[in-house]
């Protein structure tokens, strides 16, 4: 009875060796947080936006979407459409601190037409090149913290018509 005990125990082995039906014992590993670098940061997203400037007339302009989300520091890209056919009806996009557009557009008339009437003001933390009728102009930027935030055309007289809200996650 020895003998098949004794023969028994190999063969079992080879079985679970081949994929037999026993789950192998798990093997102990090292512990190798102390010399495993921490893992990078994740890598921020990308969010494209596009935003059309839709009427013609100091009463019927504003912006499309009025409203967008992305995450904290994700690359923005805006794409700014002018829409308008009436000469004369130049827009930008820049983004403010909430509340403080009044104060940004303010300063816009003072920075003037070279400027894009963009003022240096430390409530702007991105700003497009005014785009003339039909035409689409890009800008590019890294999201800011969570938070909300206001979007506002500061060429003269735009401003409260044209205003939407970026919200940040």
């Amino acid at each position: 009875m020895k003998k098949l005990v004794l023969f028994a125990l190999p063969l079992s082995l080879l079985f679970a060796a081949c994929g037999g039906s026993e789950k192998p014992a798990e093997t102990p590993t090292a512990d190798t947080s102390a010399t495993t670098p921490p893992a990078e940061p994740a890598t921020p997203g990308e969010a494209k936006i596009t935003i059309k400037v839709i009427g013609s007339t100091m009463a019927d302009m504003a912006y499309e979407p009025t409203s967008t989300t992305v995450k904290a520091g994700d690359k923005v890209t805006i794409t700014l459409i002018n829409t308008n056919t009436a000469e004369g009806m130049l827009h930008n996009w820049v983004l403010v601190k909430l509340g403080t557009g009044q104060e940004v557009a303010t300063a816009a008339i003072a920075a003037g037409m070279d400027k894009n009437y963009i003022p240096e003001n430390p409530n702007v933390l991105a700003a497009s090149a005014l785009a003339k009728p039909n035409e689409t102009i890009t800008l590019e930027f890294t999201a800011p913290a969570a938070g909300a935030y206001n979007y506002i055309c500061t060429y003269p007289g735009h401003f409260p018509k044209m205003v939407g809200k970026l919200n940040v996650e």
